[in-house]
């Protein structure tokens, strides 16, 4: 005999995970101004999934004044550093100057096109909070990631499985933390002079706090990569000399963080 109607159970609706949680989105540049340009426009015109704001932060680029109009974007706010800080000097300059629990950091020379692209993310860190494993860092894959882990790099945004990251580090090209993250593992992102290495390093000061990174398969972002490097190498001769220094750097402070 069939249920009458109002008896049958339904199943009750499952609210999107993530979608109401507000996010700060900091995208460092030095020049490059087109290519900025153009990840402003494809962030705006695609995303509808979360509450969120874009922080530009000008690293003392050469044109003072391509920054003006970018004041006039919606959701963006925009700062200009004193000095040229470098990627992660930039970042935490940017970082200092927001207040949304969930942080996207992201290269000027990527654009988004799947407006899925952000809750995704987060999805996916939400789901392995669930699960209890502890990855605190994930990132979108790629066409160009420039270097990581294999599972970065897809020529499409097909979907895949998300993957803990076990060997490797994430390039940060568009990579979302929680905000507390960095209370929780000694500090932020390392300065290091222009660029290059602070990724490693940081990567390996989360491991020893006992703390993953991921890989969303469900985000993917264009990359084209090495734009901002190719404009300060360009202006600045010793720039690669600086940069491979960083390695240097990046070992001893790996080396403090395995004696502390």
């Amino acid at each position: 005999m069939e249920e009458p109607k109002h008896l049958r159970k339904t199943k009750p609706i499952r609210p999107a995970i993530f979608n109401s949680e507000p996010v700060d989105i900091i995208i460092p540049f030095h020049g490059a101004y087109r290519h900025t340009s153009k990840l402003i426009e494809t962030i705006l015109f695609v995303t509808r999934s979360n509450p969120y704001q874009i922080c530009l932060v000008d690293d003392c680029s050469p044109n003072e004044k391509y920054i003006e109009q970018l004041k006039k974007a919606p959701q963006t706010v925009v700062y200009r550093t004193p000095n040229h800080l470098g990627f992660a000097g930039a970042l935490q300059f940017g970082f200092e100057r927001t207040e949304q629990p969930w942080v996207i950091f992201m290269h000027s020379d990527c654009v988004v096109s799947d407006a899925g692209w952000m809750i995704e993310l987060g999805r996916s860190l939400l789901h392995w909070h669930h699960q209890g494993i502890p990855v605190r860092m994930v990132s979108a894959r790629s066409n160009n990631p420039g270097g990581g882990p294999k599972e970065l790099r897809t020529v499409s945004k097909s979907h895949t499985k998300d993957v803990v990251v076990e060997e490797g580090h994430l390039p940060l090209y568009c990579a979302m933390c929680h905000r507390t993250l960095f209370q929780q593992i000694g500090g932020f992102i390392k300065n290091y002079p222009l660029a290059f290495y602070e990724d490693e390093e940081l990567a390996y000061r989360m491991k020893k706090h006992g703390f993953k990174q991921g890989i969303c398969g469900k985000s993917w972002v264009q990359h084209e990569g090495g734009k901002t490097i190719e404009y300060v190498c360009k202006r600045n001769p010793k720039a690669k000399e600086i940069m491979e220094g960083n390695r240097e750097r990046c070992v001893l402070d790996m080396s403090i963080v395995k004696n502390s």
